[in-house]
């Protein structure tokens, strides 16, 4: 495979890219400590609208049991999906939520 363009590690919504590109993979990790955390890519290079291209959900492992709902870490292999538009990153705020993104694109 080629090479490709990082975003770099993002910790709140942005926008990966102003033109037409190819979504290569997304890499996500919950930094939050007991709030469940959406993120969202979307075909668009401006705002959180338009075609949603993948949704994450990320939650800290249950304080009894880690093994359940241990969904902290996540990557996405997108095999150079085209966002027509751009691409803009939405990551979901508030109380115990947080996740640190990158997005790699050609």
């Amino acid at each position: 495979m080629g090479s490709c363009r990082s975003s770099g590690v993002l910790t709140a919504d942005a926008v990966i890219s102003a033109e037409r590109c190819k979504l290569v993979s997304i890499h996500a990790q919950y930094t939050g400590t007991t709030g469940i955390t959406t993120i969202k890519l979307f075909d668009n290079a401006t705002a959180a609208s338009g075609k949603e291209l993948t949704r994450m959900v990320l939650q800290a492992p249950h304080a009894s049991d880690p093994t359940l709902y241990n969904s902290t870490t996540f990557e996405f292999d997108m095999h150079g999906v085209i966002a027509v538009n751009g691409l803009f990153l939405q990551i979901s705020t508030g109380t115990g939520m947080g996740s640190a993104v990158s997005v790699e694109y050609n």
